[in-house]
């Protein structure tokens, strides 16, 4: 009997040895991000690698660039293939990028930038701010994050920054 309750012992030990090793659940990282449409609304997402879609990230509503060419349809295009091309320069990781605002050619704008140094110039541009939201970028930049509870906005000599990663994952 002793022997049985030795070798049960031993056998729920070894079962459990795999239970010591698992790696702790964790966000899907952005693989990707994707326009998509729905009921003639544009929306940004990401894709996970495992094929899981976020909650919409950004939401295309705004006409006011659509005299310059750049209706919701085509911003959300655009905006989706920069943050895929900034993933992609960034080895497939959203790790240490930042969002922010600033001003470029006299506009407001959101921007990408590496760390919470940094400000936006001609070459991280994601998309360009108008009326309400142009006098405001803060406010826009609050009201992203906002939407994904937990991601909080950093900032650093006064300007703001919301961490991209944590932003994505929260959608998720």
């Amino acid at each position: 009997m002793k022997k049985l309750f030795r070798w049960a012992i031993a056998g729920f030990a070894a079962a459990q040895l795999p239970l010591l090793f698992a790696k702790p659940s964790v966000a899907q990282p952005a693989a990707s991000f994707e326009c998509r449409t729905t009921d003639g609304i544009h929306f940004t997402v990401a894709m996970s690698r495992s094929g899981q879609t976020s909650d919409p990230i950004i939401v295309w509503t705004s006409d006011a660039f659509s005299s310059s060419g750049y209706p919701p349809a085509r911003r959300c295009q655009e905006v989706t293939e920069r943050l895929n091309d900034l993933l992609s320069r960034n080895g497939s990781s959203l790790s240490g990028l930042y969002l922010t605002v600033g001003r470029v050619n006299g506009q407001s704008v959101i921007c990408s930038v590496n760390g919470t140094r940094g400000g936006c110039n001609s070459n991280n541009v994601l998309f360009t701010l108008s009326g309400d939201n142009g006098r405001n970028p803060e406010q826009v930049l609050y009201n992203l994050s906002s939407r994904a509870t937990g991601t909080t906005i950093q900032e650093s000599g006064g300007v703001p920054y919301v961490n991209l990663e944590q932003l994505v994952n929260q959608h998720f």
